[in-house]
């Protein structure tokens, strides 16, 4: 008498529906999908620190921009007429082309490795589009320090001064050969008063620097010491730590370095002042540090980032799997008033 026949559990079936390849791998696409998304979320760092909406349907969304009005003393008996017109405008943000990172893994060559490959291809899917997310927003960020040319012009309220309404970048200047940890240290905290100044609340700030620069502030006198800041919380020389300088959250990020950028094809870019805008397009040669509150910079989405990997027939034909993790969004900064790149000129 032949052995009965074990009943297996399949555990990538949904709801026991077996019967094909589809359907007997179904939840293991799963696994796959949450290792992208787990390894894009690690690797960013501009993620979170910027303004995000997603919208359902659509090719842009609009961003209001209003300007101030004033304060005054009421005359008894005289009519309160209102201020009139408010200045206001518009950021436009575009969606991009859709952005991918994709990888073919043939069959044999997975079956030959001793390795699971699968979980080193979907990290590094995810760590590619990370990359590309970053890259993006520190150049963003990089051309509205940049923008001397207020979007609010009209309509615009007197008596306004210092509480100025135009909405320009800021950019600071080490102007040092060989700039010392303390020089940097300086050039932040002017960059904290260009933002004060600009009335940028101090809720949200954050300072991105470039690996070089981070590991130098730590060794200035002023950023991690215990004169300085209170039982060493704000850091340590031991762990190589720096938490937090002239009200900003620091992060260390290899994308202010860029060097001199042009756009990829497939950015749209954003509308503002009425206009189009040139895309991220910019020389980062000599940006040193951003110091940007959380509202600075807009990210747009349509398809947030998901996975797809090919079913049997395309594992017929090429005998391989295809992955492709993907992002639909646009960038664009909001308020360069709330932006201050720190470079060297020298």
């Amino acid at each position: 008498m032949a052995a009965p026949d074990a009943t297996l559990s399949r555990v990538g079936a949904i709801n026991g529906a077996t019967g094909t390849w589809a359907q007997d791998n179904a939840l293991f696409l799963k696994v796959f999908s949450g290792e992208v998304i787990t390894a894009f979320d690690r690797s960013c760092i501009f993620k979170g620190l910027a303004q995000e909406r997603t919208i359902q349907n659509g090719k842009s969304a609009q961003f209001p921009v209003t300007g101030r009005f004033t304060a005054r003393f009421h005359t008894p008996g005289k009519m309160i007429e209102g201020q009139g017109n408010m200045a206001q405008n518009e950021v436009v943000i575009k969606i991009d082309d859709l952005l991918i990172a994709d990888a073919a893994l043939y069959d044999l060559d997975e079956a030959k490795s001793h390795y699971d490959i699968r979980s080193i291809y979907s990290k590094e899917l995810g760590n590619a589009l990370a990359r590309e997310y970053d890259k993006r927003i520190a150049r963003v960020l990089t051309l509205g320090a940049r923008v001397s040319t207020g979007d609010l012009t009209a309509n615009l309220p007197t008596g306004l001064t210092p509480d100025d309404p135009y909405r320009t970048g800021t950019r600071v200047d080490l102007a040092k050969a060989t700039p010392t940890p303390d020089d940097y240290v300086a050039a932040v905290f002017a960059a904290a008063r260009a933002l004060d100044e600009k009335d940028v609340p101090a809720d949200g700030r954050v300072l991105v620097c470039s690996p070089e620069v981070y590991y130098t502030l730590i060794q200035s006198s002023r950023a991690v010491n215990f004169d300085f800041n209170q039982q060493g919380e704000n850091g340590s020389y031991s762990k190589g730590q720096i938490a937090q300088l002239a009200g900003f959250s620091i992060y260390s990020s290899n994308h202010i370095k860029q060097g001199n950028v042009t756009a990829k094809t497939g950015e749209q870019g954003f509308t503002f002042a009425g206009t189009d805008t040139a895309l991220s397009s910019v020389n980062m040669t000599q940006t040193k540090m951003l110091a940007f509150q959380k509202g600075a910079v807009g990210v747009l989405k349509l398809r947030d980032l998901s996975m797809q990997m090919t079913g049997n027939d395309y594992n017929v034909m090429y005998q391989s799997s295809l992955m492709v993790a993907k992002l639909a969004c646009g960038f664009g900064y909001l308020r360069p008033e709330a932006i201050c790149e720190i470079y060297n000129s020298l």
